[in-house]
């Protein structure tokens, strides 16, 4: 009985090795245009740890009910707002900043595929959601952070503050002063006046139309720009100009001197996986006034305070440093302007030796310099004003000496101007300088440094896509969830993996 069964188990055999050996075939039939049946689970073939999963499963934890609100049960059947922010977020994770880089990439892309469940929305559908839903999506970053503090990856013991400068979605050439307004709107009323006295030929009336409407577009553009710049008080200064591609962008001097319109992006980070708490993108290109309110608003996002708090020298103004001493929340390690450059210049005012009972100061040189006046300056801050009896004599007064306003001489006499607030400078100096402040103090570049380099090297956000301050905050709000996301993968996978089950349990 078992010889009969062993025999037909190799009669099987032969016959399927024949099966596949017949008609003089050698190999397996190929036919990439035969149509097949098959069904696919994406998340099976991507697997858990992939990064579409990942950011599938952080969305659905997020609330969006505030979003879900605002729909009604009239009209088409609107997308679910999960499935699009999970693509949205997907997008500037992998690098498709906008709809139709996403709609591009949707057939070759699994990770789209799957989050959409192959129902992918047309990429105005995407856009005119991310522009609407502006609000939401900050929202929807701060409840990341405070995903990533449940998670464990928030430290809260420094925090770095810095700003970034990113291009504009505009033109430099489209950068214009009130003279150069001037001339380009003076060549469109010419144009205008041609067209109306048929002296430019077109093909058809519909043509001339069209070139009219285009021209009358732009010069109500110019027009506006201009009263924009007259409240401006650019009649008194030809330096002041208008981006009539991006109005609200800058001209703003990147690290290697380049001027462009730019904005300016402003990052709060912990230090121990450099989760960003905070963000927020400005017009303005410098960086002072932000310090508080980055600091507030990473308070906010994550109902906690860090233990330090660190910037560099472009953050605060002169009242700043008094205002850091009084704040027994956080410890600031914050240098002023002029830290690193008086340390190279024994002549600084820094240097000078003050003599409290005779209310003079006695300069490197042994001069006194006695209190002339009171004045304040530029900023409204006021200053107490002491000038040398003579420098005429000393051997290093070209050294010393200031230049004057304008730049073109050195006053005769040195002169420096003290501050009520140079006390806390000082303090603040004397806490940077110590071994425990330096330390601390390294961690800022450390920690903020290596996010501006993954953002446009590795992500490739060089410059925004859409136009206007609303806008780009709501763009850098996406990319900022992103980088966290991508954080979480990398740091903080186990973890995520323990709070899913916990909330699969509790709901």
């Amino acid at each position: 009985m078992y010889l009969w069964a062993i025999v037909q188990y190799i009669f099987i055999i032969m016959m399927y090795i024949g099966s596949h050996q017949r008609d003089g075939m050698k190999f397996r039939p190929y036919n990439q245009a035969q149509t097949r049946f098959v069904n696919l689970n994406y998340r099976e073939i991507l697997g858990e740890d992939s990064d579409a999963v990942v950011i599938s499963d952080i969305i659905d934890l997020m609330d969006l009910s505030h979003i879900e609100s605002q729909f009604v049960e009239v009209g088409n059947i609107a997308f679910d707002p999960k499935e699009m922010m999970k693509i949205l977020v997907y997008g500037y994770f992998k690098g498709y900043f906008g709809g139709r880089p996403l709609h591009k990439n949707y057939k070759n892309d699994l990770g789209l595929r799957y989050l959409s469940n192959d129902d992918f929305p047309d990429f105005r559908t995407i856009n005119n959601f991310r522009i609407k839903f502006k609000d939401e999506i900050a929202d929807v970053f701060a409840q990341v952070v405070m995903l990533c503090k449940s998670l464990g990856m928030i430290g809260f013991k420094n925090l770095s503050i810095d700003g970034q400068k990113i291009k504009a979605n505009a033109n430099v050439f489209q950068n214009k002063n009130l003279k150069g307004i001037k001339r380009e709107k003076e060549k469109i009323e010419k144009l205008l006046r041609k067209l109306l006295d048929n002296e430019i030929e077109f093909k058809s009336e519909d043509d001339k139309q069209k070139k009219k409407k285009k021209l009358e577009k732009r010069k109500k553009k110019l027009e506006d720009a201009t009263k924009l710049l007259i409240e401006a008080g650019a009649e008194n200064d030809d330096g002041l100009r208008y981006n009539l591609s991006d109005p609200e962008a800058k001209i703003m001097t990147d690290k290697r001197g380049v001027k462009n319109p730019d904005y300016n992006a402003q990052n709060a980070v912990d230090d121990k996986f450099e989760i960003l708490t905070a963000v927020n993108v400005i017009d303005n290109p410098s960086d002072s006034g932000q310090l508080d309110p980055m600091k507030e608003e990473s308070e906010n996002n994550t109902g906690s305070t860090h233990e330090n708090t660190l910037a560099d020298s472009g953050y605060p103004d002169k009242d700043t440093f008094e205002r850091m001493e009084k704040d027994t929340t956080t410890e600031y390690y914050v240098p002023d302007k002029t830290m690193h450059s008086s340390r190279n210049d024994p002549y600084s005012k820094w240097n000078f030796q003050y003599h409290k009972d005779l209310d003079i100061y006695f300069c490197p040189q042994g001069v006194k310099l006695s209190y002339v006046r009171t004045c304040k300056d530029k900023d409204g801050f006021e200053y107490r004003l002491y000038q040398a009896e003579d420098c005429s004599g000393c051997p290093v007064s070209d050294k010393c000496r200031r230049k004057s306003k304008n730049g073109n001489k050195k006053i005769n006499n040195r002169t420096i101007s003290i501050y009520p607030q140079d006390e806390a400078v000082k303090r603040m100096r004397k806490k940077l300088d110590s071994e425990d402040g330096k330390k601390i103090y390294q961690r800022r570049m450390s920690t903020v440094e290596p996010l501006h380099g993954d953002m446009q090297k590795n992500r490739g956000f060089t410059q925004f896509v859409l136009r206007g301050l609303e806008k780009v905050n709501v763009e850098y709000n996406l990319l900022a969830i992103a980088h966290n996301v991508r954080k979480i993968i990398l740091h903080g996978a186990k973890a995520l993996k323990e709070y899913l089950v916990k909330a699969q349990i509790t709901a």
